[in-house]
């Protein structure tokens, strides 16, 4: 379970349905993909009929109004639809709110397989077959990709279900740990031009090409004894037998020209979802729907890229920067103990955004948990194994940060204005080449509160003196 505020969730929820492009940045640790992958999954699902999940919305309608109440009804987000949107609420994976048993009988995985896709990024991603996979010529076979396939599925459910269509989710985690203009150039531009529908009919987007031939290909996953029979579906779709509708899908999809227009197809959707080969065979040639959304999480530090204005003209962006340990982690086991400090460090760190997420908060108590021990003992080490690593910089962002730091892990003071007044006196005495030991003699002190941690800041404190820059490690 996880807690974020009513109304950054329905503004998420919102935005989602709004706009095929959703950036979610913030802090590490924040939750921002956990919550990108359980409002994905939840919307994906849809509603129940006849024990199957179809991913329709309760009015039949792919509204943001809609899906809002898919999720409440359904379990995942039961306050999403109050006024209060300061109010924190609970976001339910689907395996918390839902029976295993249930899951099971409605086929739940199966249908989150082609609806919802999930791909981290690497830093190496430099084209677009990261996205749609690629054709090895030795095995004369396509390897695709779990977005590939999400997007043959949503096109698939567009053409049978039009504006109501299910939604569909490609999730990008740290997305731009690459160029996302090079890897993700074909979506970008499709997205612009997707398949619509006029009136009764489909109108054919942009399309992109996945593969050099003018068929389709077979994946890694079609049954061997199918291949190369003049029979299979592969080879219908190649010389035009084509019996059953989604099929004559493909064809449009490679065949088809942007801009044509054909009608809509009655689809066996119940084929579609629960078996056929649809998912063994890649068109040349892919579009984009109505009905799918790509969902970026990022960071911004010197690891990762900018982005360029043709990324960001396309989406909405929110960020996930405002931590409330005390509404969010207020239930876990150990936070009352830990809590105190926490906070004190939490305003120490966040003026330069180098605060920490729950992630964090929720290492730290386990690992108290674990040493069966509690903060005062086990802190120190929390503190200089979980939050110093990630300080690094200059004067201008550490300059403010490290001295009040080290005050608090010398005195143990959780008052602000006393920590700034000690820090004061700690840099004079720095510069004058005290050591710690005979700083804290001189304050009377026989061991700070938190020794391993006060030393650790007190070697980065004076390097930051001296030097004008200051890293952990």
């Amino acid at each position: 379970m996880i807690r974020e505020r009513r109304g950054v969730v329905q503004s998420l929820v919102t935005a989602l349905v709004t706009k095929p492009f959703m950036l979610l940045s913030g802090i590490s640790g924040s939750g921002k993909t956990q919550l990108a992958r359980r409002i994905a999954a939840g919307i994906a699902a849809g509603m129940v009929t006849d024990g199957k999940f179809t991913g329709l919305s309760y009015s039949g309608e792919s509204t943001a109004q809609a899906h809002k109440v898919t999720l409440a009804r359904n379990g995942l987000i039961p306050d999403l639809l109050g006024d209060d949107g300061n109010a924190y609420i609970d976001v339910a994976d689907p395996e918390e709110a839902w029976s295993r048993d249930a899951l099971k009988a409605s086929d739940y995985a199966e249908v989150m397989k082609y609806r919802v896709a999930f791909l981290p990024v690497r830093p190496d991603w430099t084209e677009p077959q990261k996205i749609w996979g690629y054709y090895n010529p030795l095995t004369g076979l396509y390897y695709p990709t779990p977005a590939t396939l999400v997007v043959l599925h949503a096109y698939i459910e567009f053409l049978m279900y039009g504006p109501a269509a299910p939604r569909h989710f490609i999730i990008l985690d740290e997305l731009n740990l690459a160029r996302v203009e090079y890897y993700l150039s074909d979506i970008l531009s499709l997205m612009e031009c997707p398949t619509r529908l006029v009136g009764d009919e489909i109108c054919m987007g942009e399309m992109c090409t996945v593969h050099p031939f003018n068929r389709p290909l077979w994946t890694g996953s079609a049954p061997k004894s199918e291949i190369g029979k003049e029979d299979s579906v592969h080879e219908q779709l190649y010389i035009g037998k084509m019996d059953r509708s989604w099929p004559l899908a493909y064809h449009y999809m490679g065949a088809a020209s942007s801009g044509m227009m054909f009608r809509r197809m009655p689809i066996d959707i119940g084929e579609v979802i629960y078996g056929a080969d649809w998912h063994r065979i890649i068109p040349p040639r892919m579009t984009f729907t109505p009905n799918l959304t790509i969902i970026g999480t990022i960071n911004v530090d010197e690891t990762t890229f900018a982005f360029s204005p043709k990324v960001l003209d396309r989406a909405f962006v929110m960020e996930f920067n405002e931590m409330d340990y005390d509404a969010v982690c207020r239930d876990w086991p150990g936070y009352g103990d830990a809590r105190a400090a926490l906070a004190v460090m939490h305003r120490i760190l966040r003026p330069e955004n180098l605060h920490f997420g729950y992630r964090t908060v929720r290492e730290v108590l386990e690992f108290i948990a674990q040493s069966q021990s509690d903060w005062a003992h086990q802190g120190d080490f929390c503190m200089v194994s979980k939050i110093l690593p990630k300080l690094r910089g200059g004067e201008d962002k550490l300059g403010s940060i490290l001295p009040v730091f080290l005050a608090f892990a010398i005195t143990g003071e959780t008052q602000t204005e006393r920590l700034h007044r000690v820090a004061g006196d700690l840099v004079a005495q720095i510069l004058e080449a005290r050591q710690l030991p005979s700083i804290l003699r001189e304050m009377g002190l026989s061991h700070a509160v938190y020794p391993l941690t006060a030393d650790k800041l007190f070697r980065m404190t004076r390097q930051l003196l001296e030097t004008g820059l200051a890293s952990f490690f």
